[in-house]
């Protein structure tokens, strides 16, 4: 089986090795972005958060976990103009599969 291999940044510890024993936070943001996808909604943090009922939080709340799922290539982010502002959209990047066929890892 080959193996994906991403790089993080050294203040990052995140490593989306096995799909299986994975956090919270990574399984229904999945489920989420996918669920976008499917209904044809931008898949933003703003909306992430607002689901699952955090968006009272500051804005840098979870920013290492954004950036490391994108980083690892789980996700893919594009900025664009909702008509207020500019808004982070996230699509499922060319690592999705990777990941949840257990492929990915986090080299040094």
């Amino acid at each position: 089986m080959n193996k994906v291999t991403w790089k993080g940044c050294a203040q990052c510890t995140y490593t989306f090795n096995n799909p299986n024993k994975e956090g919270w936070w990574i399984k229904n943001f999945m489920k989420f972005v996918r669920s976008c996808e499917i209904y044809d909604r931008p898949a933003t943090k703003r909306g992430f958060m607002k689901l699952i009922g955090k968006d009272d939080l500051p804005s840098g709340h979870m920013n290492t976990f954004f950036a490391a799922v994108k980083n690892a290539g789980i996700v893919t982010a594009k900025k664009e103009w909702n008509g207020s502002f500019t808004d982070c959209v996230f699509t499922q990047g060319p690592n999705w599969y990777h990941y949840l066929n257990g492929n990915l890892r986090r080299g040094k």
